[in-house]
């Protein structure tokens, strides 16, 4: 099912709620697009394997225990066929992993039957999905993408040779390596930095009997602050409808991880390539694109695109631009309502992380140097919402996590 939005611009209040939003996973991301929904009342239902997150609790989701849409993909489209036969009117259905997005890309056609996605068809994502394809369309639209080289077999390892070290080594999908067995031989990490060539034969010696494929760039300089993003919702049309930028501050592992510490503020520099790259991609929904720019000489090197909501999307909401009612009423034809970022400084914190960081840094084993961002400052928080206490309390342990059915 898909519509394409109206012209008319909308107001904060004109929101028709009749579609309810089905989330597939209730983590960092499905809790926040429980957040920026289910006070415009929006219902939300949330679907995840997993009882203990704590997104499970909060007020503004249905939580409903589901089959895993890596592990168990015929289950879990049978489940939301049977969900979507309970309600009233189409569900949304909005992924928060690449596990989602492979999912409902493979069963489409049955989907669609059920739920309006906003989500490219499998052969429209796979040059957003597909490193090596992004960066062939980035530097068609004259988007700066780093050196590097896709490994296919274990014999072409050694045309990395030829890059300047370090480098770093990442799958060429990004859910590549999460599966068993893999995800472990990778050191349960996203990608590796590796300061020479020796180094980097000896990390994928360690698991290419189990997949061969991966990218290897060579690094950018520069530190968390200049990994740049762009995150937006586009329309039917390709046309951005809205968007925020933001900088990392604070991730783990350094420089290669997940986010702890993000900072919602205005980089104009980012808006026209990423609008010229997401039109030439026809591209269509949320996105996140993230860049890093060149301590050396300033230049901004494309490094992914991810096509769903991410863990730190709220921090478009903190700082005035809500991308998940952007894209809901997108998907549903109501008139857009505009919005657009304020001036001032926002962080994102996820503070479960950022207190593992503290503790890092007193044990010696992480610097002082940003330790401290997120002591100060205008704050959201990944868990803690005085709207909607049950997340942070269920994480510690002080609020059963159960569903509510």
């Amino acid at each position: 099912m898909a519509v394409c939005a109206s012209q008319e611009l909308g107001s904060a209040h004109d929101l028709r709620v009749d579609w309810p939003v089905v989330v597939l996973n209730t983590h960092h991301s499905g809790l926040a697009i429980a957040r920026n929904l289910g006070p415009l009342g929006v219902r939300v239902l949330g679907l995840t394997a997993v009882p203990t997150f704590p997104g499970n609790a909060s007020r503004w989701l249905e939580y409903r225990p589901a089959p895993d849409s890596l592990l168990e993909q015929e289950r879990l489209l049978r489940m939301l066929q049977n969900l979507a036969r309970e309600l009233d009117h189409p569900a949304l259905l909005f992924p928060t992993r690449d596990h989602d997005v492979n999912f409902i890309s493979r069963h489409r056609s049955a989907l669609d039957e059920f739920y309006l996605i906003a989500q490219l068809p499998a052969t429209e994502l796979e040059p957003v999905m597909n490193k090596e394809l992004l960066g062939a369309v980035a530097r068609r639209v004259g988007i700066e993408v780093p050196n590097g080289v896709t490994v296919r077999k274990a014999e072409e390892i050694g045309q990395a040779k030829v890059l300047r070290f370090p480098c770093i080594c990442k799958p060429l999908y990004a859910s590549q390596w999460r599966k068993d067995g893999l995800w472990e031989a990778v050191g349960r990490q996203k990608a590796l930095k590796l300061e020479s060539y020796s180094a980097l034969e000896s990390f994928y010696r360690g698991f290419s009997h189990l997949d061969p494929v991966v990218a290897v760039q060579e690094w950018i300089e520069g530190d968390e602050k200049d990994l740049q993003i762009f995150g937006s919702v586009c329309n039917a049309r390709h046309e951005v409808a809205a968007w925020f930028t933001a900088r990392k501050r604070l991730q783990y592992p350094p420089l290669a991880g997940t986010g702890i510490v993000v900072e919602a503020l205005p980089l104009p520099e980012l808006e026209e390539p990423s609008r010229s790259l997401l039109r030439t991609l026809g591209f269509r929904g949320i996105s996140e694109i993230e860049y890093k720019r060149d301590a050396r000489d300033g230049r901004l090197y494309l490094i992914e695109i991810n096509p769903r909501h991410w863990d730190q999307h709220g921090l478009g909401a903190a700082a005035g631009v809500n991308l998940s009612e952007a894209l809901y009423r997108d998907v549903t034809a109501q008139r857009k309502r505009l919005m657009q970022q304020r001036p001032d400084s926002v962080l994102w914190i996820a503070e479960v992380e950022y207190a593992r960081h503290l503790a890092r840094c007193a044990l010696g084993r992480a610097p002082w140097r940003d330790a401290l961002l997120g002591m100060s400052g205008k704050r959201t928080w990944s868990l803690y919402d005085a709207s909607d206490l049950q997340p942070v309390l269920a994480r510690a342990g002080l609020r059963r996590k159960g569903p509510r059915l």
